[in-house]
């Protein structure tokens, strides 16, 4: 099974305030994405979230859900010292799910298809798509882990994907929300519209 690992070291400029900490429907984003992984929680092993070193708030979330709060304490150099850490801190014989906290309309549904996919073909990346775009989250094998520390920090995640095209598994899903960074007030009003007028995710 793998581990689920959730970025929220993001300073988040454009929406204001930490992405974590924005509320969607009632709910801030980190509680929405909490939930769905508690949903998730039979297939996966351990739960772990990079934030800041003065986010306690989130902190308190994260320990009450029995996840494993781990501090970024150079969150300005981006998501992949957030995952380097996380694997530091964790076995990198299990695979990653990797979980920006902004996109927390991720269906629960699609998390699972996605799991129960990586478990027929574990040793290739899998992704979810819409046909035409790659979206989130994502779950590296095992043997990204060291991958991670290969590639340049300013490169990301993706690049591991533009390195091995042929060691992926599309998922495909007409979940719209894979594509979707809620990163702004607009991208905020879309999810709560959207909310609005359909069945709760």
């Amino acid at each position: 099974m793998p581990d689920a690992l959730i970025l929220l070291a993001g300073f988040s400029t454009r929406m204001g305030q930490l992405k974590q900490h924005t509320r969607l429907s009632g709910h801030t984003f980190l509680e929405t994405v909490i939930a769905k992984l508690a949903a998730s929680r039979e297939h996966l092993q351990q739960l772990l979230f990079v934030g800041q070193q003065d986010d306690s708030e989130a902190r308190k979330l994260v320990e009450n859900c029995g996840g494993i709060w781990l501090v970024n304490p150079q969150p300005e150099l981006g998501p992949l010292s957030s995952i380097r850490i996380a694997i530091e801190q964790s076995s990198c014989a299990n695979a990653k799910l990797l979980w920006p906290v902004d996109h927390p309309m991720i269906a629960t549904t699609t998390v699972n298809q996605l799991i129960k996919l990586w478990q027929s073909k574990p040793e290739l990346i899998t992704v979810p798509s819409t046909g035409e775009r790659r979206g989130h989250p994502t779950i590296f094998p095992s043997w990204c882990c060291r991958e991670f520390f290969n590639i340049e920090l300013s490169a990301g995640a993706k690049k591991i994907l533009q390195l091995f095209p042929e060691r992926i598994n599309y998922l495909l899903t007409d979940d719209i929300w894979i594509t979707k960074n809620l990163n702004t007030p607009q991208m905020l009003a879309e999810a709560e519209e959207w909310l609005q007028a359909n069945q709760a995710r």
